[in-house]
């Protein structure tokens, strides 16, 4: 049940987002055939709030202009950006190392040939031990 709300408040979110981000694209597709034609004559801030208080009229003349189809890819493009900022994909806790097994940090697991060598395998009393664990922890505090 939570996570259906949680899905419900990022669907929210996305429009919220998406409605804050349309006027936006609606200023720069409005703005792109002067800036094309490099037309310095515009009043910018009339421009604009034109455009914020029609913002209907804008996007039909938008759709009636020869720049419909960039406007739909790009507003594609903002509304999966803003899905997948929403929705974050998650990485697993390990990574795959050595011999494609998955294992934390840079561990891996031991071939046959590396756990059976006996060369490899130290038998130490556990009082021994016991001393050089104390001794490198001594070792450690004086560091």
């Amino acid at each position: 049940m939570a996570k259906k709300k949680q899905e419900q408040v990022k669907l929210i979110i996305l429009v919220i987002l998406y409605l804050l981000l349309l006027p936006v694209t609606l200023i720069v597709f409005k703005l792109l055939p002067f800036i094309i034609a490099n037309d310095t004559n515009i009043e910018l801030s009339t421009f604009v709030t034109t455009i914020l208080k029609h913002p209907i009229n804008t996007f039909l003349e938008i759709i009636q202009s020869n720049y419909m189809i960039p406007f739909f890819i790009v507003q594609i493009i903002v509304l999966i950006v803003l899905f997948v900022f929403l929705h974050p994909t998650k990485r697993q806790p390990f990574e795959v190392v050595g011999k494609t097994n998955p294992v934390h940090g840079s561990a891996y697991w031991g071939e046959e040939s590396e756990i059976n060598a006996p060369k490899n395998v130290h038998l130490i009393p556990e009082k021994s031990m016991k001393s050089i664990l104390e001794k490198s922890m001594r070792r450690g505090k004086n560091d």
